[in-house]
């Protein structure tokens, strides 16, 4: 393969759709968006993962907390330049896993007693300390710069990119993103297979692959190409006219495949625009309106739950579109708390409880809460120790897994020692992650349907993690 080609096809890996046709914001296929009356009946198998994705870093320390003395003392000492950045035990939300951790009690953040309930419930599990790793690493390994590690760590770009990547090496030859690679293996199953892996936050690594190509909708649905059924700054002729220019054939190899995409945007938009289910009264639910308990005439930002409400509507159009297995990105931006960590987390916790509880309701009323798997993913944790007003950039994290499928109520992965200066601490709290994002990602990959066999292939550094390496949260 000459360097025109993989050039050619990294591009179209991870090239969107429909990113190339919503060029403006222009109402897109208004003409012919005929959406269905009802939720069509569960396709038999059919299985949806939704990764949330916290843009920034988000604060694991501040989502579930070591209640037990020893900890709680590190956490309290290690935050106490930012005031009000550690929770007081009064405040936090008691939750006892089924499995004990070695002694430790724990409470989770108090603006998540939705997700308190799901927990006691067992349709949510934590995954504990997780992040990206190329092979186990003790603080000895780290450094010694004895084992390989992954590139640039605590780099909000590299990071970001590694954790949705298929390795954590940062690879510039290969763009696959777990997501793009299980949708590579899976997506033979569906009968429109363009609709198997869909992004509400725009091109993601995480959805790119070696054959599949992402589709990109708005958080509000389908993503408008303009100018093809309205007028054109008043000019009734100019749709007719582009329209033309579209459908003309290409000879540049490049400007051929620009038209392709193009072309097969307006089509899988078609597509999705008559089958896609309405938002509100006759189809989803739209979220509902709720108020900040600490600052209560603040609406809760229903942005998240509307990204997600966008999800349940094309997962409800799975029958008549043919699909059994999909995969879905969910963009939730704010986690970098450098400063104004107290208020920025708060809000970030409300928006969260509230479209994790919401998305929980819809799919209970779909009957599909078996049948989807909502987990979370970030750039890195933050570290344990503050700076005046916020935390920095660290390393291993706190996950949410939620759904039907999940052994709920439970936390995987061993909680690592809270504190200064520990074994699992490579300075002011960065802590070595304990489970590396292959073996969190494997796990949920067998659930979707992959062989051992497809993991491996997936995942080049899985095999490094034993030969049991996956953790055993999916039913």
């Amino acid at each position: 393969m000459n360097k025109f080609d993989r050039s050619r096809r990294a591009f179209l890996r991870s090239f969107s759709y429909t990113s190339l046709a919503g060029m403006s914001a222009s109402p897109f296929l208004l003409r012919m968006q005929a959406l269905a009356a009802q939720t069509p009946q569960p396709a038999s198998g059919y299985r949806a993962l939704v990764c949330i994705f916290q843009g920034g870093g988000n604060d694991g320390h501040n989502l579930l907390v070591a209640t037990d003395q020893t900890s709680f003392n590190a956490y309290t000492q290690a935050r106490a330049a930012a005031p009000g950045l550690a929770f007081s035990s009064g405040q936090l939300l008691s939750v006892s896993p089924k499995t004990p951790q070695f002694g430790h009690t724990f409470g989770l953040n108090p603006y998540l007693s939705g997700l308190q309930s799901l927990f006691e419930n067992g349709k949510l599990a934590f995954i504990a300390n997780a992040g990206t790793l190329i092979a186990p690493t003790t603080k000895t390994q780290y450094n010694a710069n004895s084992v390989p590690l992954p590139l640039s760590l605590f780099s909000h770009a590299n990071q970001s990119n590694e954790w949705q990547s298929i390795a954590a090496n940062g690879n510039l030859t290969d763009y696959r993103g777990w997501g793009g690679s299980f949708a590579d293996q899976l997506q033979g199953q569906n009968s429109t297979p363009v609709l198997t892996c869909i992004s509400t936050g725009g091109n993601a690594l995480f959805l790119a692959g070696e054959s599949t190509t992402q589709v990109s909708v708005s958080q509000n649905g389908l993503t408008p190409i303009s100018g093809l059924y309205n007028d054109i700054y008043g000019q009734t002729g100019a749709s007719s006219s582009l329209a033309s220019v579209l459908e003309t054939s290409e000879a540049n190899l490049f400007a051929k495949e620009y038209e392709a995409v193009l072309q097969r945007s307006v089509k899988v938009q078609t597509q999705l625009a008559s089958a896609i289910l309405p938002a509100g009264p006759g189809g989803v639910a739209n979220p509902p309106a709720s108020l900040d308990s600490v600052a209560p005439f603040k609406a809760i930002d229903t942005t998240l739950a509307t990204s997600l409400q966008t999800v349940a509507r094309i997962i409800g159009a799975r029958t008549s579109l043919g699909m059994t297995r999909q995969i879905f990105f969910v963009f939730h931006n704010g986690y970098d708390t450098h400063d104004g960590e107290v208020t920025t987390h708060r809000a970030r916790m409300n928006e969260l409880n509230l479209a994790l509880t919401y998305f929980d309701q819809v799919l209970t009323t779909m009957g599909l809460e078996n049948d989807v798997t909502t987990f979370t993913s970030s750039d890195f944790g933050r570290t344990l120790t503050s700076n005046s007003d916020g935390t920095d950039h660290g390393w291993g994290n706190h996950h949410i897994v939620m759904g039907g499928a999940v052994k709920g109520g439970d936390i995987y992965g061993q909680w690592p020692i809270i504190g200064s200066d520990q074994q699992n601490d490579v300075g002011y709290g960065r802590l070595i992650p304990g489970i590396s994002v292959e073996q969190y990602a494997g796990t949920l990959g067998k659930w979707l349907g992959l062989s051992q066999t497809q993991l491996n292939s997936a995942f080049p550094n899985l095999a490094n993690f034993g030969s049991n390496p996956l953790l055993g949260f999916m039913g």
